[in-house]
């Protein structure tokens, strides 16, 4: 992708100013106020010190001041790095260490030693009237697709933050293969209740900036009056979640989702497994609605996708290759299986990362032979569609969110109470986020 996602920002802000971009809470934000805005917070980042290459930490659910920053960094040419805004201080702590950020602004205060934490609001205040160029924009070519645009940390077997380092290509690549299976363009009007710190959720504000459409910002699936009020008032044309989001919707509104099965073309789905019984239920409320549910990862975003009504026998699998990606089932050696055969499934995909942070090591064991290894075990059958059959890694999937045992054990580990203490995945006995952790304790 020769322009930079942030570049397409500013030109729709210059070509269609008074249409509305961005929905969050109670602001309503056209092209032209959030090019105005992005330009402003990277003044402040630019004033702050912060140039090309430099890191930016940036901590919010569904603000527009995380939107602001976001693609305010970008245009400076730093490197952007989005993490939860519940984040522990000692997880922040682990990444700042790692990277050495430039600025850290956050939703909440936090006391980090050594490190001072700027209010996220900060980066939403301003509209830049001043016209003047800003330092990337003055010297840095737009179109150096490799050089980083942000990094997605996870958590790793050993506990330790691992750094998924993804390119501006990588984002833009992203952005248009799931658009050209979504097919959403500039008049799709879309709610997201998903945490923008997550790869889901800033993917799907990605893809709207790609195709001109508008976003509708909202916290979560609890409040579901709220979100049903966003739907109805904004007449959605597309809804994202996640399997446990869904599971919430369906207990406390029972099927009041099919309200909109007249209005919504599409809904993308994914960060985890869905059962079946909750497949059928939502293909019976939208019968009519292109569902469809996504696999990927951080390392390689959405992957493949399978919708829903086209599936028919197969609403088993995780779907086909998305536009622009290979999928294959390999042995251990590398060689392909045959369909039906159970492997190791790879990925090569213009939407890959470029390599762990620091890890020379993790990223070298990651690929072969420019393939991304998963970490995922299935098969594919005679028609190409992909089935997951097994997890090789040993974290554990909390309703979309990947869990380290190491890290909660570490964390029961400091009560004196605890001696020692093991960690392991469950199924969730409410059966919402898929898996829960079941902590074994030694005590003192």
């Amino acid at each position: 992708m020769a322009t930079r996602l942030v570049h397409l920002l500013l030109a729709r802000a210059a070509e269609e100013p008074d249409r509305l971009a961005l929905v969050a809470g109670e602001e309503e934000i056209t092209w032209g106020q959030l090019g105005a805005r992005v330009r402003g917070a990277a003044r402040h980042l630019a004033d702050a010190g912060v140039g090309p290459n430099d890191k930016v930490i940036l901590g919010t659910s569904t603000s527009a001041s995380f939107v602001c920053g976001y693609f305010a960094t970008h245009l400076l040419g730093a490197v952007a790095l989005p993490v939860d805004p519940r984040i522990p201080a000692g997880r922040l702590g682990l990444i700042a260490d790692q990277v050495n950020p430039r600025a850290i602004h956050l939703a909440r205060p936090l006391e980090l030693p050594g490190r001072v934490i700027h209010p996220i609001d900060d980066l939403g205040r301003a509209e830049d009237a001043v016209g003047q160029p800003l330092p990337e924009e003055a010297g840095s070519p737009r179109d150096a697709d490799e050089q980083t645009a942000d990094i997605l940390f996870t958590s790793g077997t050993t506990g330790r933050p691992k750094g998924v380092v993804l390119s501006h290509r990588a984002i833009g690549a992203a952005a248009a293969n799931i658009n050209a299976f979504l097919g959403n363009g500039p008049d799709d009007r879309e709610v997201v209740p998903l945490p923008l710190s997550h790869s889901f959720g800033l993917g799907r504000l990605r893809c709207q900036v790609l195709a001109g459409g508008m976003i509708v910002l909202v916290d979560g699936f609890t409040a579901a009056g709220k979100l049903f009020e966003a739907m109805r008032h904004w007449r959605a044309t597309g809804f994202v979640f996640v399997p446990a989001g869904l599971k919430v919707l369906f207990k406390t509104t029972g099927d009041s989702l099919g309200e909109f099965a007249d209005t919504l073309r599409w809904v993308e789905i994914g960060s985890a497994a869905m059962p079946p019984e909750d497949k059928q239920r939502l293909m019976r409320l939208l019968p009519h609605t292109r569902i469809c549910m996504h696999y990927g990862l951080t390392e390689a975003s959405r992957s493949a996708f399978v919708e829903f009504h086209a599936a028919g026998e197969r609403l088993a699998s995780i779907g086909m290759p998305t536009p622009g990606v290979e999928i294959r089932v390999v042995d251990g050696s590398g060689q392909a299986r045959p369909a039906g055969e159970q492997g190791r499934i790879v990925v090569r995909s213009p939407a890959a990362m470029s390599e762990y942070w620091n890890d020379p090591e993790g990223t070298a064991a990651a690929f072969v032979d420019g393939w991304l290894i998963t970490g995922d075990v299935g098969h594919q059958d005679a028609d190409g569609y992909l089935y997951l059959n097994a997890r090789e890694k040993d974290l554990i999937n909390v309703g979309g969110r990947e869990v380290s045992p190491v890290e909660i054990e570490r964390i029961l580990e400091e009560h004196p109470g605890v001696a020692a203490c093991a960690c392991v995945g469950i199924p969730d006995p409410q059966g919402i986020t898929g898996s829960a952790v079941k902590a074994y304790l030694v005590a003192t």
